[in-house]
């Protein structure tokens, strides 16, 4: 028989944070549905053709990884939340999306130092800021 998982120590992200981060995407999408705009009354259409692989597609990246039920880790909701933080940022700065694309490795990297090599003392109250 294989291991049965209770689902009773699951970890959330907080409803305020996920608040922000539907916001912060939000924010990301109209700025960058203006660039689009701005563009096109300049008959430029290029940020238009690449605006679904750009924005929306990360986009629903975001909403597919807000919406996932609970981890059973601190650690996996963590990665769950820089990978958010990092798609993001990969639509608002459409010049660096490529190196920020390339940088998820540096994500996982970072949330595991975070939870291995920093004192709890202070690793403790940041992932609180986080997660409920």
């Amino acid at each position: 028989m294989g291991l049965v998982f209770d689902g009773g120590s699951m970890f959330q992200i907080r409803p305020l944070m996920i608040f922000a981060l539907y916001l912060a995407l939000a924010s990301a999408f109209f700025f960058r549905g203006f660039d689009v705009f701005q563009a096109l009354s300049l008959d430029n259409e290029t940020p238009l053709l690449i605006f679904p692989l750009a924005v929306i597609f990360p986009a629903l990246l975001v909403i597919a990884l807000l919406l996932m039920k609970g981890a059973g880790s601190r650690e996996s909701l963590l990665m769950r939340f820089g990978t958010i933080l990092q798609l993001i940022l990969i639509i608002i700065f459409k010049d660096w999306a490529l190196y920020l694309a390339l940088g998820f490795p540096f994500v996982f990297l970072v949330v595991e130092i975070f939870e291995t090599r920093l004192p709890k003392s202070i690793s403790t109250p940041l992932s609180r800021l986080v997660i409920a």
